[in-house]
């Protein structure tokens, strides 16, 4: 007896090309796709946060506690400085911006404020002149912008009065962005 077969044979290839589904392997497990999410949330959160802070811009300056600048002020008897700062570094000082001063090389720090930024520029010859100002061997002899800074401990003009202090002028503040290399000039940063 010749073996029969029911089926037709185009039902059977239906059939097996229905059963036959390609199987794709999972290359990466449930947990570590969430991982993955969690981490770059994280990334974003913290691009966000180096945006929107802003830490502050400071500006350097050598200077001389003036002879005179000892005076009774408001709260006690203060001491006046006068700092010089090249004339392109001195467009974001403002009275009222904070400086941190370290007097001489070993001398005592002090804290104060800026009282004015003198209008124009001076010289070399003028400072020397005018703040009895000697700049030291590395400083570069160029016009600057003079600060009068207000120290807010008082200093005793005998002792302190003509010497060179080196000082941080807070001028403004920046994004922590500009701190990365290539994303200072893309991003804005003192303001």
């Amino acid at each position: 007896m010749a073996h029969r077969v029911i089926f037709r044979e185009s039902a059977i290839q239906a059939y097996r090309r229905g059963t036959a589904k390609d199987i794709v392997p999972r290359l990466t497990f449930r947990p570590i796709v969430v991982c993955l999410w969690l981490l770059l949330a994280v990334l974003i959160a913290t691009a966000a946060l180096a945006w929107s802070v802003r830490v502050p811009a400071y500006v350097s300056a050598q200077g001389t506690i003036l002879p005179n600048g000892a005076r009774a002020g408001p709260g006690g008897e203060t001491t006046d400085a006068a700092l010089f700062l090249p004339a392109d570094q001195s467009a974001d000082v403002r009275a009222g911006q904070q400086v941190q001063a370290q007097i001489g090389s070993t001398g005592p720090s002090a804290s104060g404020a800026v009282v004015r930024v003198e209008p124009g520029v001076i010289g070399p010859d003028a400072a020397r002149a005018k703040y009895r100002f000697e700049p030291g061997a590395g400083t570069v002899r160029q016009p600057w912008t003079v600060v009068i800074v207000r120290l807010g401990q008082p200093l005793p003009p005998d002792a302190y009065g003509g010497s060179l202090l080196t000082a941080r002028v807070e001028a403004g503040s920046q994004r922590i962005l500009t701190f990365f290399p290539g994303l200072g000039s893309s991003v804005g940063g003192a303001s």
